[in-house]
């Protein structure tokens, strides 16, 4: 599979379909890194999510948009978010290429925080004394069942995509969102390891945004503005 063909896929699962073009309503974006946990067959490439490993990501929200912006705070307050539970289901690995594509099986979980009080830190080779527990020591505001995660990585270039579903089911701003529009929502993003800056211990440098098809428009990121992150 050349890389022509994994920029298609990552093109397709960071870009909503055009019928939604004008009617895609961004709730989040998010910033952070994965790793593997557990990880009983460490290594490069081949060896990276392999069948029966688990795949958590942690990090910081950057921005809302119109259904939470006017029930948070993000001067007062912390914003983080964690994804949990993801174990490998479906894995191909395409060695001449250095391509990966994983399936994850469903559900896992995701939760988003608010926290005034204590700092998120990574620290090194997580689960450490920082890494998941600062990050999910603050008030739940959002959490839900992740479904369909599916993630691509090109270990040529350095850089990868995911996309997923997720159903928002808990936390302390669920009732800010209609309950018709509480299924289905997107995670979808860029996975990549573009500095020397990533703690030990982790894989990849995450940046990726939660959305669902509605009835208000929203500003739409482009494709070319997300890879852009990692050039």
């Amino acid at each position: 599979m050349k890389r022509a063909v994994l920029l298609l896929l990552l093109a397709l699962s960071t870009i909503a379909a055009p019928a939604f073009a004008q009617t895609d309503v961004f709730l989040l974006g998010f910033a952070g890194y994965d790793y593997e946990s557990p990880n009983p067959n460490p290594g490069p490439d081949g060896n990276y999510l392999t069948i029966g490993e688990g795949y958590k990501a942690l990090g910081f929200v950057t921005s809302f948009d119109a259904y939470l912006t006017p029930y948070v705070d993000i001067v007062a307050n912390e914003y983080t978010y964690h994804y949990y539970d993801l174990t490998v289901q479906n894995y191909t690995y395409y060695p001449e290429y250095r391509y990966l594509e994983v399936g994850f099986a469903n559900p896992g979980r995701g939760r988003f925080y608010e926290d005034n009080s204590t700092q998120a830190l990574y620290s090194a080779n997580p689960p450490n004394a920082t890494a998941p527990s600062t990050f999910i020591d603050g008030t739940v505001i959002l959490g839900g069942h992740i479904e369909f995660l599916v993630l691509n990585y090109d270990f040529a270039a350095n850089q990868g995509g995911f996309t997923g579903n997720i159903h928002f089911d808990e936390g302390s701003l669920l009732a800010q969102i209609p309950e018709a529009q509480r299924d289905g929502w997107t995670l979808s993003g860029l996975a990549g390891r573009p500095n020397p800056a990533i703690p030990d211990g982790y894989d990849h440098q995450i940046s990726g945004e939660c959305r669902i098809p509605g009835p208000v428009p929203a500003t739409h990121r482009t494709w070319g503005a997300l890879k852009a992150l990692y050039r």
